[in-house]
């Protein structure tokens, strides 16, 4: 290989490795110096040369005896037929993936209008077992769009998921709608039954439109990240359950009658996590009740994902 060559290209390497350490240095002057390390391995016919920024690889047994990697650009010597030549080629940048697909497990809440926490009065019979209101998902469709040419760190994430909401109230209730009104309405369980399980479960199919950001943006595998935006449901099924003692024996009863639940859903969810913690949070703009058919309660979940697809 022409010498002359492999001289002027480990020249520029190391002219641009000055650059950026001089760039750092205007950064922070209280950066330690001891964070830049040359590396050197050699295996064989083969030697690397890796510093920040920079990685030069000699291999005098393949054609392409020389790469220079600055970044997302390489410099290649290729000696091909008693002649060298020298090529840039662009490195293509790994895709972005965001973290949406996985099993999730969350817990529910409701509240009311202007983020009350408080329960409307007509709404006492919906009192809830916050620790028993369990929400389940299975996320197992997401797609990922890149927002950035030379990066992977920041993206759209578009999927879907099936998730099931479980409310699980304190007081002793049937869940009916109202003959006159056609509003749900609580009815006393008969004094009789001791009831000890009474719920609202429905299912619903997700669908999210959330932005992403992953940091630190160099490094590609342990990063934090941070994703917001909307996201809309439909509902696919549903039933009220409740389990009671009366004379003695257990009983169950359960029912899929139309108690006006929303058939639709729509809200905003931001999702975080570093590594394996995975958390999440969604509140719903729609109510759990269709308008004027029940009380005004918007649904919220705080949950974390436990295993990610």
């Amino acid at each position: 290989m022409n010498r002359s060559i492999l001289t002027t290209i480990l020249f520029l390497a190391f002219c641009t490795f000055s650059s950026h350490a001089q760039r750092d240095r205007n950064r922070t002057k209280k950066e330690s110096t001891s964070t830049r390390v040359v590396t050197i391995i050699e295996d064989g016919h083969k030697t690397e040369v890796i510093v920040p920024g920079v990685k030069v690889e000699v291999d005098e047994h393949n054609d392409t005896i020389t790469k220079v990697t600055i970044g997302r650009r390489r410099i290649e010597v290729i000696e091909d037929h008693n002649r060298s030549r020298v090529r840039m080629v662009r490195l293509p940048i790994d895709r972005f993936k965001g973290h949406w697909a996985g099993f999730e497990l969350g817990f529910n809440g409701y509240m009311g209008s202007n983020f009350s926490t408080s329960l409307p009065q007509d709404a006492n019979f919906m009192d809830l077992n916050h620790g028993k209101s369990v929400t389940v998902g299975i996320n197992f469709l997401q797609y990922n769009i890149g927002l950035q040419r030379y990066k992977n760190n920041l993206g759209l994430v578009i999927g879907s998921g099936l998730t099931w909401y479980n409310y699980r109230t304190d007081k002793p209730y049937y869940f009916e709608r109202d003959p006159e009104t056609g509003a749900t309405i609580g009815i006393p369980v008969e004094e009789e039954r001791s009831v000890t399980k009474n719920k609202i479960m429905s299912a619903f199919l997700n669908i999210p439109l959330l932005i992403e950001l992953q940091l630190p943006a160099a490094n590609d595998k342990n990063r934090f990240f941070i994703s917001a935006g909307p996201y809309a449901g439909f509902r696919l099924w549903g039933h009220t359950k409740m389990v009671y003692h009366e004379n003695g024996s257990r009983n169950k009863s359960k029912s899929r009658k139309d108690i006006n639940i929303n058939p639709f859903q729509y809200g905003v969810m931001v999702r975080m996590g570093y590594r394996f913690i995975k958390l999440y949070g969604t509140y719903n703009f729609s109510t759990l009740y269709t308008n004027n058919k029940g009380p005004e309660l918007h649904p919220y979940t705080i949950g974390l994902t436990l295993i990610s697809f």
